[in-house]
């Protein structure tokens, strides 16, 4: 019986055609599926460093919300409060350091340039597990040191608070006379007996604010019985 002309096979120049535009298809989906992979591993390390920067905030963020009003002796053998806070950075006691999370430190944070007019933002560490901390002069070693954040516009650092402790206990006595904390650019816990309510950090227009626990009071109490 004779073969039905209609029906027939590929001949060689239409199975190279198709085997060529399958390789073509091919090699562009495997092209564009680099591309995308390179596209989303960089988007993933982004992503990994934003949180990265976050989780460091976050850990900075705990230890100035925890701060303690240490008190320690000047020169001079005048009482007053461990904190030191200028535009460029502050010093002060924590009760959740970031590297000593089972005891007391004393923390620096401050600016630190980058080049190119941009900042950083450093945190750093001294242990205070058997060191007894009484001199607001006395070296301390920080062994530990983290930058928190990279490439930022200028930090300034400022404090809000009482111009001294005979004000604060004023404005108790006398309401009339309408005295009330202010915000500074300066804020010498050692000089005014006390540690400010509240920290800010300016950054490009936009302030972020901590609230600093009261405890004066209560360190006062315990630093006279002592004595």
């Amino acid at each position: 019986m004779a073969a039905d002309p209609r029906v027939r096979g590929f001949t060689l120049i239409e199975l190279l055609v198709a085997i060529a535009i399958f390789s073509l298809v091919v090699g562009i989906a495997s092209y564009g599926y680099s591309l995308f992979s390179r596209q989303w591993d960089g988007w993933r390390s982004g992503f990994d460093r934003t949180e990265a920067r976050f989780q460091r905030l976050d850990l900075v963020t705990t230890a100035l919300k925890d701060s303690i009003p240490w008190i320690v002796r000047d020169d001079a053998g005048q009482a007053g409060f461990y904190f030191l806070g200028r535009e460029e950075g502050l010093t002060l006691v924590t009760g959740s350091p970031v590297f000593s999370p089972h005891g007391s430190a004393v923390i620096r944070l401050f600016r630190e340039p980058a080049g190119n007019g941009r900042w950083n933002l450093v945190y750093e560490e001294a242990p205070l597990a058997g060191v007894l901390l009484r001199a607001a002069s006395q070296t301390l070693p920080f062994s530990h040191r983290m930058v928190v954040s990279h490439d930022l516009p200028q930090p300034t650092f400022i404090y809000f608070g009482w111009t001294s402790l005979e004000d604060r206990l004023r404005a108790q006595d006398a309401p009339e006379l309408k005295l009330e904390p202010q915000w500074y650019t300066e804020f010498d816990g050692l000089k005014r007996h006390q540690n400010p309510q509240r920290i800010a950090i300016e950054l490009g227009g936009t302030r972020a604010v901590f609230f600093v626990p009261e405890r004066a009071d209560v360190s006062l109490q315990r630093y006279v019985r002592s004595e």
